[in-house]
């Protein structure tokens, strides 16, 4: 696996983590901070009801009272005016409510359905607190609900609402005798209802998430490609080059230019490989320099090694790109020839030979070298093959030297 693979799935892996753990909390977060809204203003409209009724009570009613005598008006009921306010509010406003459930009311409108008088219930039945808070309703009808009971503190309630004979005419008048009467000092008659729609703060809170994860997601790509491409300049780009040099140090002659041993192995097997499947030719020439302890020996290991690289660049010089020519040790070299048979082998070998034994080296002077040459039959191996070659050139260095011989068959 390579390091930039690595690098990127650990990269991945620790993004993909953090966007899970940022989307589980900010998820969490926007959600309970849209019902906080919620029910904030939630509290807001039940506010403004309730100084709706007190304004009503204090300022309005006293006026309008007298004129009750003739005929009944329903805005001199603080209940009625703070409906009334609110309802005017859905116009714009759509979704919020306020209502004054009661089981019993004069004012039809007012009736609680079934759900309000199950809230109702929980009053009487004793619930301690000064409010209930829940939601109601599906989908985009869903709302939050604070709930206020309404109980009979003050006698002066009862004077419309304890018996029919005790209200005045005008309201029998409009509403009639058969509801909202039999009030008691200190029952729960009703609630007082505020709603407030859910959907659209939760769907601002949905449209925010969505919004911050999909800037998650592009910061991570600007961050991903940022990351990669200084991965590709300050660490790859430089460790591929420093490896392609330690590779280059462990499979090449430092002397001669040429591959070593290992890398000449490696190149026979590919060759030998790609060969066999497009059964093509292959060849390998081995050579050696003649006499080349004896030029040590008289000109130093200096010259020897100037005639090593000089040799080295002979054979260089007649190879095609497609060739592979190796330093195996000492004075001998060896030539690996894709796609060639034989002769054109023994040919090439030829001048190679040549192109040694007609230049000078220096203060060396003349330099010869020979020839062993071998043809793979496509069944033996390298070793076999290299060991064909190997007896050739021997047989070469045995009959005088600065000559090309051709290795026998494999008898195989």
């Amino acid at each position: 696996m390579s390091l930039r693979l690595k690098f990127n799935l650990v990269l991945v892996s620790v993004f993909l983590l953090g966007v899970i753990v940022a989307g589980i909390y900010y998820d969490r977060y926007l959600e309970q901070y849209a019902l906080d809204e919620v029910q904030y203003n939630s509290q807001v409209l039940m506010e403004t009801a309730l100084a709706v009724r007190g304004y009503t009570s204090d300022n309005i009613k006293p006026h309008l009272d007298p004129l009750n005598a003739q005929t009944f008006l329903p805005e001199t009921v603080p209940a009625f005016s703070a409906t009334e306010v609110v309802h005017r509010l859905q116009n714009r406003y759509v979704g919020y409510d306020y209502k004054e459930a009661v089981l019993d009311p004069s004012n039809p409108r007012d009736r609680a359905a079934d759900w309000e008088a199950e809230i109702i219930q929980r009053f009487r039945a004793g619930h301690s607190g000064k409010e209930l808070t829940g939601f109601h309703g599906e989908g985009m009808a869903r709302t939050m609900y604070v709930a206020r009971p309404i109980k009979i503190t003050n006698p002066a309630c009862l004077a419309c609402h304890s018996t029919p004979e005790a209200a005045p005419p005008s309201m029998l008048k409009v509403y009639g005798s058969r509801n909202g009467f039999g009030w008691k000092l200190g029952d729960i008659i009703g609630i007082q209802l505020v709603q407030v729609p859910v959907f659209y703060p939760m769907e601002k809170a949905r449209r925010t998430f969505t919004n911050f994860m999909l800037s998650l997601l592009a910061i991570f790509a600007a961050m991903f490609a940022a990351m990669n491409l200084a991965l590709s300049g300050f660490v790859i780009g430089p460790m591929a080059r420093l490896n392609r040099k330690l590779e280059d140090l462990a499979t090449r002659d430092f002397l001669t230019d040429l591959v070593n041993r290992r890398r000449f192995f490696e190149q026979l097997t590919s060759a030998m490989a790609e060969a066999r499947i497009g059964k093509q030719g292959l060849s390998v020439i081995m050579l050696d320099l003649d006499f080349f302890k004896r030029i040590n020996d008289t000109f130093g290991h200096d010259s020897g090694d100037m005639v090593l690289k000089n040799a080295a660049l002979r054979v260089r010089e007649l190879l095609r790109s497609s060739d592979c020519a190796a330093r195996f040790g000492g004075e001998e070299f060896c030539i690996l020839l894709r796609e060639t048979r034989i002769d054109a082998a023994a040919a090439l070998a030829e001048a190679v030979r040549a192109k040694i034994a007609d230049a000078p080296f220096g203060d060396v002077g003349k330099v010869s070298a020979s020839f062993g040459v071998a043809e793979w039959d496509h069944k033996e191996d390298g070793h076999t093959l290299l060991s064909r070659a190997d007896k050739a050139l021997y047989v070469a260095k045995e009959t005088g030297r600065n000559k090309v011989v051709r290795a026998e068959p494999n008898p195989g």
